[in-house]
């Protein structure tokens, strides 16, 4: 039985790339072996890192921030989780400052106090919060007006743990208008965002901060023990601004409670790790194997290719649980297609998303009852034009080096970059290694 224009309306919006799982959303996560929710949950609980500090880095779209939130369940009943979506807090993530970090966990910290645990921070250890981050600012012509910037940072996992009602994952109007919650896309961001002057780890205005911010954490640990959750520090892709936040300054090791962070891509090779690993552990977060590598120095078994492609399928199958009539994979796809779409992805759960929605669009353009073959390559041809478009000779240059070695060359900014934007993917068996983005096959020779 084919799907209805309104069946694949509601497919069309269910695989929408552009939304992250939420903590509502937990139907939809599918655990991979060696999770690193799984990993980070039982050290916690064995009070094995009582102020650790973790990075989960991986490339975008990899699912980083879907193991953040559900390390956020795995740890409700014994800490009191603080989760900073620091992209939605800020107005320039790209250019964000060590210093801002903290005060936006700082700021994110009083905020989830009063809307989750109905407990407020006290006032002392508020105004010192913004007290020390205002000399900060430098000759910078901010204004920092504390209850409008706090109401401006978004939380990781709003509206749990508080007995709000809501609507689809929505805070209703009446708590609304109790708690002065706002529903994340209708907020104003911080004006964060590269406004702080140049400060290292020996001012003595960072270690002011630093102190405010760990008056407010040990504040909240009246309630329950905190832990902090910082995602999108991922999203930057460029090398300069990493290796500030990373590997010249300690700010981001410094809050005394445990804080994991997503992170970029490039922090799972050596020569960019090396300055910050002894400060955070790092978990990589690699993409889902589907295919054995053409290298024979890296074995992969059968049964883990296998494994790999069940994952894709059943983040595939998790959503269309939500549909009307709770279809199945067989209904929607052709299996060909499914097998193509899912090989297109390279293992990314983000771009297998990106091509199920394009694929269902056509559907509905085309009034089709599946998605076929040619529905499903029409997909992947829009998408890999996105890709060719932005091949210059130099960047075409460390694709074919990573498809001949399996690694980046390290040796020119292109190199980093490719990395960050998802053009050269990474993989592990108890080794890492890198391949170009599938779609980027047979654009070039060598490739």
């Amino acid at each position: 039985m084919s799907l209805s224009q309104d069946e694949w309306k509601a497919m069309y919006a269910v695989f929408d790339p552009t939304a992250r799982v939420e903590y509502e959303d937990r139907d939809l996560f599918v655990a991979r072996p060696g999770a690193v929710a799984d990993s980070i949950a039982d050290d916690l609980r064995l009070g094995l890192e009582k102020n650790g500090k973790w990075v989960v880095c991986g490339a975008m779209g990899s699912g980083k921030s879907s193991e953040l939130v559900e390390l956020a369940h795995r740890l409700q009943e014994t800490h009191a989780v603080i989760g900073l979506d620091l992209p939605q807090s800020v107005a320039r993530i790209d250019k964000i400052q060590p210093a801002e970090v903290l005060y936006l966990i700082g700021l994110a910290a009083i905020r989830a106090a009063e809307e989750r645990w109905n407990h407020e921070v006290g006032e002392a250890a508020q105004t010192a919060l913004h007290t020390s981050f205002r000399p900060l600012l430098g000759a910078n012509s901010l204004e920092i007006n504390p209850r409008e910037i706090v109401q401006g940072v978004s939380l990781l996992v709003a509206n749990v743990a508080t007995g709000a009602p809501t609507v689809g994952g929505v805070v209703s109007g009446a708590t609304r208008a109790f708690t002065g919650v706002l529903p994340r896309r209708l907020r104003r961001r911080t004006p964060l965002g590269g406004v702080t002057r140049n400060a290292g780890d020996g001012d003595p205005e960072i270690n002011q901060l630093r102190l405010a911010v760990d008056a407010v954490l040990e504040d909240i640990g009246s309630v329950k023990a905190p832990v902090v959750l910082v995602d999108g520090l991922d999203k930057i892709v460029t090398s300069e601004p990493i290796r500030a936040l990373f590997s010249d300054s300690r700010m981001l090791a410094e809050p005394r409670v445990p804080v994991i962070y997503t992170g970029p891509l490039t922090l799972m090779l050596a020569t960019e790790w090396q300055a910050t690993a002894g400060l955070f552990r790092r978990e990589r977060l690699t993409n889902v194997v589907l295919h054995r590598p053409e290298r024979d120095s890296i074995k992969i078994s059968e049964e883990r290719v296998a494994e790999g492609r069940q994952t894709m399928k059943s983040v595939i199958e998790r959503r269309l649980y939500r549909l009307r009539g709770n279809k199945t994979i067989e209904e929607v796809f052709e299996a060909p297609a499914l097998e193509r779409i899912i090989d297109m992805s390279g293992g990314l759960l983000r771009d297998l998303i990106h091509l199920v929605n394009r694929a269902v669009r056509s559907c509905l353009r085309q009034g089709a009852s599946r998605i076929t073959g040619e529905i499903a390559e029409a997909a992947i041809s829009e998408m890999r034009k996105e890709y060719e478009v932005t091949l210059n000779s130099m960047r075409v240059a460390e694709l074919v080096h990573v498809a001949a070695t399996g690694e980046p060359s390290g040796k020119s900014e292109e190199s980093a970059e490719l990395l960050l934007r998802g053009y050269v993917l990474p993989y592990a068996n108890g080794r890492v290694w890198f391949e170009p983005h599938p779609l980027l096959r047979g654009l070039r020779p060598g490739l």
